[in-house]
């Protein structure tokens, strides 16, 4: 069996100097181990902590990924945590009908730290791999003695100081159908991301803008007073569509809801709030319909 293995960096290619964790060549202690039967291609398209990563390096890694796969029987791609459910995202829209299984692994710790669940993930990548069904890009996280397999375009941003991995629905069975990577274009940015939060500032919008995406509350709601509805009535009438995310999949709504609906805001269906900013990237760099591009689905990324 082949795996090509692809290092990015991130806290998994750290070490521990003092009181600072620095790059290192750390990840290739991974691939040191009893892999019966197993050849490792390895490959390393940048090395950057992964809060330096931009689209130009999700761009890179996609590339490296294509080239990767070709006569390869599994990948696995070593990441940073901070930065890790944006590549997730990223790769699991474009590859979602890939016909072997793409794995991300990371680690909370640098693996030279006792609690670092590295190799734990790295080694659970290289278990599922072997099982020839399995299809489609996750992300895996190892922790309380046992490692759990996350979608990855259904990906959840940890929480502050936490590194604990989360995921959002259950079912999901690739191929789906996936973003065409040729389609996309250098402009993949020009998105602008809110979180609602009492007396939030909204910004001043301009041409520059092409796609607005809020994160509500946690029960799908949002402050629909009048800044609110200034800053709605201004993307209007600059004709850039306002998504929310965070409203879909309940029985019922609050009347908050309804208000801001009634403003022409497009209410996305139940989906990752980080995976619904890349899509937004994503359908203003392919630059067709935006809105109707956001309500397809992609990769496996809505739950209803």
């Amino acid at each position: 069996m082949i795996i090509s293995v692809i290092f990015t960096g991130g806290t998994i290619a750290s070490k521990t100097d003092n009181d600072t964790i620095l790059l290192d060549k750390a990840p290739y202690e991974l691939l040191k181990g009893s892999y019966e039967d197993i050849t490792f291609k390895v490959y390393e398209p940048y090395f950057i902590l992964s809060e330096d990563a931009d689209f130009e390096h999700l761009k890179k890694l996609s590339e490296c990924v294509e080239e990767a796969a070709v006569d390869s029987d599994a990948v696995i791609i070593t990441h940073g945590t901070d930065s890790l459910v944006y590549s997730s995202a990223y790769i699991g829209y474009i590859f979602s009908d890939a016909d072997i299984p793409i794995f991300f692994v990371s680690s909370g710790f640098p693996l030279d730290d006792k609690r670092a669940n590295g190799k734990q993930n790295f080694d659970k990548a290289v278990e599922l791999c072997k099982d020839r069904q399995n299809r489609g890009v996750y992300t895996i996280w190892y922790s309380d003695g046992r490692a759990s397999v996350h979608p990855s375009v259904r990906l959840m941003r940890q929480s502050p100081y936490c590194d604990m991995l989360s995921s959002i629905g259950q079912v999901f069975s690739p191929p789906y159908s996936p973003i065409k990577a040729k389609d996309i274009s250098p402009s993949i940015g020009r998105a602008v991301y809110l979180k609602a939060m009492p007396s939030m500032f909204y910004p001043e919008l301009d041409h520059n803008v092409s796609g607005v995406l809020i994160e509500c509350y946690h029960s799908g709601t949002l402050c629909s007073d009048k800044r609110f509805k200034d800053f709605v009535y201004h993307a209007k009438m600059l004709d850039i569509p306002v998504f929310t995310v965070g409203t879909g999949g309940r029985d019922s709504d609050y009347e908050t809801v309804k208000n801001y609906k009634s403003l022409g805001v497009n209410m996305l269906p139940m989906a990752s709030p980080d995976a619904m900013y890349i899509k937004l990237c994503f359908a203003i760099s392919i630059g067709n319909d935006i809105k109707e591009f956001m309500f397809t689905p992609y990769g496996g990324d809505f739950i209803e």
